[in-house]
């Protein structure tokens, strides 16, 4: 595009596995880094490697994205990345089983897949308690954010002795609203709503951690984001042909994602590493 030079697509894809083999100590780093990291943010989403499904894994902060392309949507695909498994900090995401089999982490779950639960289960009759939960959510994340801006690090006694409070009046409302059917099964909007209403109760601890520990974001968008190039992936191309063409696009992408997370260039960065000088988050200290 910048020099009008025609070229092939064999050369670019011989580019994209050239950049690749260089980066194993680069997302070694990062997986280190993230290790280290008091908060995480992960999610998964799939693609296809030409008929058959694949996923891509992410775990990402405000500073590190890594990416990891497997074959399965399992535990074994985190557990191969190398991250995960030995993370013993908190571990935002959504709610998927898989990632609450992480014991050494703490977990919070994504208040906005929540709300959008909540929502879905406020349009059957008598469930009111949860257009009030999604409400009471809302209120106190932006009180978690006043909290934030004023420079506190927690909410004061009163507002969080108050919310989980009435978290947990609305947790019973919801159960009481969803009462087993005599002499049949629940029906699909039945399992809806009272499953939500579980869930809240079963996952108090995880689903208002972001009000106990103003640490906590609320929603897991920092971990959705860093997925929007595999959708858009997706979207467009359909699949991927080359057996480790997955893999050399989660490397890539964890390259450029974090180097842009601190400010230097895609450009930038793919120049160094063709020059023998892979680029490396600075230190810490």
């Amino acid at each position: 595009e910048m020099l009008g030079a025609p070229v092939s697509t064999g050369f670019v894809a011989s580019l994209a596995k050239e950049v690749a083999d260089e980066l194993p100590p680069f997302l070694s780093e990062v997986a280190s880094r993230l290790v280290a990291e008091p908060v995480v943010h992960v999610d998964e989403t799939s693609d296809q490697l030409r008929a058959e499904e694949i996923w891509f894994h992410v775990c990402a902060t405000e500073r590190y994205t890594f990416l990891f392309a497997s074959k399965t949507r399992g535990k074994a695909a985190p557990d191969a990345a190398g991250v995960l498994g030995r993370f013993k900090g908190t571990m935002v995401h959504d709610r998927l089983a898989m990632y609450f089999n992480y014991t050494d982490a703490a977990h919070a779950i994504c208040g906005a897949h929540l709300l959008r639960d909540l929502e879905a289960a406020g349009i059957r009759w008598n469930q009111g308690w949860a257009k009030e939960m999604a409400k009471l959510l809302s209120e106190t994340n932006k009180a978690c954010h006043a909290a934030r801006a004023a420079g506190k690090t927690r909410l004061g006694r009163k507002a969080l002795a108050d919310f989980l409070s009435s978290y947990d009046a609305l947790v019973e409302a919801g159960l009481a609203a969803n009462p087993k059917p005599v002499g049949r099964k629940r029906n699909y909007c039945e399992k809806k709503s009272y499953n939500v209403a579980v869930e809240v109760r079963d996952r108090r601890e995880e689903a208002t951690r972001f009000a106990r520990d103003l640490s906590i974001p609320f929603t897991n968008n920092a971990a959705e984001s860093s997925l929007r190039m595999a959708k858009l992936h997706r979207k467009i191309s359909g699949c991927f042909q080359g057996d480790d063409s997955a893999q050399h696009f989660a490397a890539i992408r964890s390259y450029i994602a974090t180097a842009r997370k601190h400010g230097v260039g895609a450009l930038d960065v793919l120049g160094r590493l063709f020059s023998g000088d892979v680029w490396m988050p600075p230190s810490l200290s």
